[in-house]
C-alpha cells in the first residue's frame, strides 16, 4: 500500500492534477454557448468548497481544543449559587439555608481557583 505522504514518482503532483482539471474545465466551458455564466458558476462553487473545507478544519480544531479543557467549571456554577443564597438570606426566614448555599458556593469558588492554579502549573511543568 502506498503512503500518501510519499507519492509514486510517476504519479502527477497535486499542482499538475489541478492544472489538468482546470484546463479540461476551460476547454469544456469554451465549447458552451453561455460560457460566462457557467464560468462564474464554476468559480462560485470552487470558492464555496474552499470556504467549507476551511470551516470544517476550524471546527475540528475547536473541538480538539475543547476536549483538552475541563468541561466542569466550579466557579461558573458557584455564581448562581451565590445569587440564590443571597436571595434566600434576604427573605429573612430562610437565612440559615441561604448561608449554607453561600458557603457551598464559596467552597466551589475555592475549588475552582485551586484547580485552575494546579492545572496551569501542571501544563507548564
Amino acid at each position: 500500500m502506498a503512503d500518501s505522504n510519499n507519492p509514486d514518482p510517476d504519479s502527477p503532483t497535486n499542482d499538475e492534477r489541478v492544472e489538468t482539471l482546470a484546463k479540461e474545465l476551460a476547454d469544456r466551458l469554451r465549447a458552451m454557448p453561455n460560457r460566462q455564466e457557467l464560468t462564474d458558476y464554476a468559480v462560485s462553487i470552487l470558492k464555496e468548497s474552499s470556504e467549507d473545507a476551511g470551516q470544517s478544519e476550524q471546527a475540528a480544531a475547536m473541538v480538539e481544543r475543547a476536549a483538552k479543557n475541563d468541561p466542569f467549571n466550579p466557579i461558573a456554577f458557584a455564581i448562581p449559587l451565590l445569587v440564590i443564597g443571597a436571595v434566600l438570606c434576604a427573605t429573612g426566614i430562610l437565612a440559615g439555608i441561604g448561608l449554607c448555599v453561600i458557603g457551598i458556593a464559596l467552597l466551589m469558588v475555592l475549588w475552582g481557583l485551586i484547580a485552575a492554579f494546579f492545572g496551569r502549573f501542571h501544563r507548564q511543568g
